[in-house]
């Protein structure tokens, strides 16, 4: 599931074979890239970025990609005569490789200027300068918000999905139903100097781990362990969809 340690990921990878490199040729399915294609086409990248889940390409023309990969979208890189196969959203050749990413639901071309106005109502990024004050302002803008809704509201904090929601809850143990109200400051502060921690600590191709342990089935507290002992006290992990997100919670951990 990409979040903002996956696209930070994908960032990383994609820095070294784009970066300074001139776009050779460009393809793709996404409305905005063929109706932009040439305005990509020949120019150089001048740098990769990422905030929160949103991943830009800048080119040297003032014009920037941005690709939100949503649940289904992942970056496939190849060498050389090795295109990519399938019906990519977005595909960049340099002189030495291809970048193609799939799945995508949104893949925009604008100028940098419009491209930064799209992601101006994200809250601080943890994975770049995390700025306290306006992540509390932010969260205390509807006092009544369950926890688990604030996690994952990109406007308050960028960069969450459902896996670290559950993960941050369990491990401050708070339960994923309690309001904004209830948690104090420090309490807030902690949750999301957790998730810079862990956040940081999962970006790269390793697979993701919150637990420490990146043995298979051992990666994850709560996160699709429904049914399954939790991992400190034993008792059994509950589930509860909420707009068609999934929350995990162990009830003696984290009880209300």
């Amino acid at each position: 599931m990409p979040e903002g340690d996956s696209v930070a990921g994908d960032a990383q990878r994609l820095r070294p074979i784009l970066v300074g490199r001139k776009i050779v040729s460009v393809g793709g399915t996404a409305p905005s890239v063929r109706s932009n294609s040439h305005r990509i086409l020949d120019e150089t990248v001048d740098d990769v970025r990422t905030i929160g889940k949103h991943l830009m390409v800048d080119l040297s023309s003032g014009w920037s990609i941005r690709v939100h990969l949503g649940m289904p979208g992942y970056w496939r890189i190849t060498r050389g005569e090795e295109r990519p196969h399938g019906s990519a959203r977005l595909v960049l050749t340099t002189a030495t490789h291809h970048a193609a990413c799939f799945g995508a639901p949104t893949v925009d071309v604008g100028r940098t200027s419009v491209v930064d106005d799209a992601v101006a109502s994200l809250g601080p990024d943890l994975l770049g300068e995390f700025d306290e004050r306006e992540f509390l302002r932010r969260a205390r803008r509807v006092p009544e918000r369950a926890m688990a809704e604030v996690m994952v509201d990109q406007r308050v904090i960028a960069g969450i999905g459902n896996v670290y929601k559950s993960e941050l809850l369990f491990l401050e143990g708070v339960h994923p139903r309690t309001t904004v109200s209830e948690v104090t400051d420090e309490a807030l502060l902690a949750i999301a100097s957790r998730a810079r921690r862990l956040l940081a600590a999962n970006v790269g191709p390793r697979a993701r781990s919150t637990t420490g342990s990146r043995a298979r089935g051992q990666e994850t507290w709560v996160y699709g362990r429904a049914g399954r002992p939790c991992r400190r006290c034993a008792t059994r992990i509950e589930q509860t969809r909420d707009g068609g997100r999934i929350t995990y919670w162990c009830p003696v951990c984290q009880s209300p």
